[in-house]
């Protein structure tokens, strides 16, 4: 046992296990992993009991024993003797095989003795099998991302996706493996923005975007990022390369718009259209919407807008036709709605003088007459009768049309735009409404959505409006926190035509500049649960009780408006973890409050 005493410095003239601390000896008896101790000539001269089950042997029986009495593996000696220069292959010990890690004890000259670790080698095939899986999908998303990813350290470009190609036109083989010194960067724009942000976010240690335009005429985003290890320092960088052309276009397409569409508080407009000059299109759906009013602007194809009342249908109308190729040219709009029936005809078409008792004197030109060479919005054409539906169709299929009591064609280069809040479809089917017309006029027809389906544009629209009924009212009208959250709340069934209306109601009766939610009317109030207190206060002015008292019934408040905690938090400025915390906290069942006052079942 003198070996051991050696290999855990006992003091001279003492013995193991007398030398060794008993904190110290209990930890090698606790460890999962197995320990064994070789003196200087590779004897065992201490196991531990993990070691010992392995070995399905006593201490006893193996103590003195040489190592390869169980590893019978001569090049183990040969790997303990030379150094260990390296991490050996599993070894065989019985029927398993066990991988081992040594530490050797005193100089490499002098070796007093070696300690051993192992574990069985099927207790690392897991990891292998996670780790390898791990990789795998590692390489998955880097190869499928969408945007270009570059993976360097300090001196070298170590990985590079397939869509770095695509997006640079240069091959990732190209890049991958060289030097960052060694990139092309006087011959590629891209090469260089990649040397220069990932020097300058490994100079300033923060992330960094750049912005370049290609020689093909693409422009990109650059965003290096470090990543440092435990000790901060930076042993990587991530280069993302996102193509932002499209997004160029899609704002180019945008200013196109503020630039040919007329203010709504300038005077290019008439009083009762400025308010609806004005184009708002934050949510994704009115985004989508305005991206293929632009596309069927530049052509002369039939458009039918359909929706609810008060979407704003003839806005878009006038809009297809400001942005198309005859905006010098007349637009006509008419309500087939609004026109007795027994005029429809005389107002399409036209007369000539004399075509019936109360005609004009000189006769009168017809609505596809006054449009010729710009365009003519038929606005609720599901309203039109049937007999008339056919004159229109004749006159759409031949491109000419006759005074009523004429004998000329006129030619007609008219373009049609319709609108309807109507199913148009059911109508066919129930035989008010003409197939052969119905897919004249369904050309390219376009959805436009509710309001309340479309809530990120409720406050711009709302701001918009207060800003015309401000400049139009001289006041200088502004609109709380808790009243904008309630209009943003409201279903609005009237569209933007009711919320434009209670804009203007609030701008005229408020008797103060600051618009609250007790200048709302009770209909909306009411709707949204704010006719009463939300909470009483605690019989105590204890100021503790009183704020958990508020958050409670804020929570349920929160949770009422929404499906879920994400959107409660959302509400509440907070991270939904908050929320949940707090809820068990005061005992509210989410689940129970959403049920009870939900926003789907408020509005039913």
């Amino acid at each position: 046992m003198d070996g051991i005493a050696e290999i855990f410095d006992c003091e001279p003239g003492k013995s193991y296990p007398a030398c060794v601390p008993k904190q110290v000896l209990r930890i090698l008896e606790s460890s999962p992993t197995g320990i064994v101790a070789l003196d200087a000539g590779c004897r065992i001269i201490y196991i531990n009991s993990q070691a010992n089950r392995m070995l399905g042997a006593s201490p006893r029986w193996a103590m003195g024993k040489p190592v390869t009495f169980f590893i019978e593996e001569p090049r183990f000696v040969d790997w303990l003797v030379s150094g260990l220069p390296e991490s050996p292959p599993p070894f065989p010990w019985g029927r398993e095989s066990i991988m081992i890690s040594a530490s050797r004890q005193g100089s490499p000259d002098d070796p007093r003795g070696y300690i051993l670790f192992f574990q069985p080698a099927d207790a690392f095939e897991g990891i292998d099998e996670r780790v390898n899986r791990l990789q795998k999908e590692l390489s998955l998303v880097l190869e499928n991302s969408y945007d270009g990813i570059i993976l360097a350290d300090a001196e070298t470009i170590l990985n590079v996706n397939a869509s770095f190609g695509r997006i640079t036109g240069i091959a990732p083989s190209a890049v991958a493996g060289k030097k960052i010194d060694d990139l092309a960067t006087e011959r590629h724009i891209c090469l260089a923005a990649i040397s220069e942000i990932i020097r300058l976010t490994r100079f300033h240690r923060k992330t960094l975007t750049l912005q370049r335009r290609l020689t093909s005429g693409n422009e990109i985003f650059l965003t290096g990022t470090p990543v440092p290890d435990r000790h901060g320092q930076i042993v990587r960088e991530v280069v993302n390369i996102r193509d932002i052309t499209e997004l160029k276009r899609l704002e180019d397409q945008i200013k196109k718009i503020t630039t040919i569409c007329p203010d709504p508080e300038n005077g290019d407009a008439g009083e009762e259209e400025k308010a609806f000059q004005g184009i708002v299109a934050e949510s994704p759906s009115m985004r989508r919407l305005l991206d293929m009013v632009l596309r069927v602007s530049r052509v002369d194809s039939t458009v039918l807008f359909q929706g609810e009342s008060g979407v704003g249908k003839d806005v878009l109308a006038r809009l297809v036709h400001r942005l198309s190729e005859r905006r010098e040219c007349p637009f006509v709009s008419v309500n087939c709605g609004a026109v007795p029936e027994s005029l429809l005809e005389s107002e399409f078409f036209g007369y000539e003088k004399g075509a019936f008792t109360s005609a004009a004197r000189n006769g009168k030109a017809g609505l596809f007459e006054q449009a010729n060479g710009g365009a003519l919005f038929l606005d609720e054409v599901g309203e039109l009768p049937l007999n008339l539906q056919v004159k229109l169709l004749k006159a759409l299929q031949d491109r000419r049309c006759r005074r009523l009591g004429g004998t000329r064609n006129i030619d007609l280069d008219v373009r049609i735009i319709a609108a309807t809040n109507r199913e148009l479809r059911k109508m066919v089917s129930e035989g008010n409404f003409r197939m052969d017309l119905f897919y004249r006029l369904h050309v390219v027809p376009i959805e436009i959505a509710p309001l309340r389906d479309r809530r990120e544009d409720i406050l711009p629209l709302a701001l918009m409006f207060l800003k015309h009924f401000n400049r139009k009212y001289n006041v200088s009208r502004t609109l709380g926190h808790e009243l904008m959250s309630v209009l943003e709340d409201h279903d609005w069934p009237g569209n933007v035509r009711e919320l434009q209306n209670m804009v203007e109601r609030l701008v005229v009766t408020a008797d103060e500049d600051a618009l609250s939610v007790k200048h709302l009317p009770s209909s909306i109030t009411k709707g949204a649960g704010l006719g009463a207190p939300a909470f009483r206060l605690p019989g105590s002015l204890n100021l503790k009780d009183a704020r958990e008292a508020v958050e409670r019934e804020v929570i349920r408040e929160a949770m009422a408006r929404s499906e879920n905690t994400r959107q409660a938090a959302k509400l509440l400025g907070v991270d939904h973890s908050t929320v949940a915390r707090k809820a068990k906290r005061y005992g509210i069942d989410l689940r129970a409050v959403a049920a009870a006052g939900g926003p789907d079942k408020a509005r039913k």
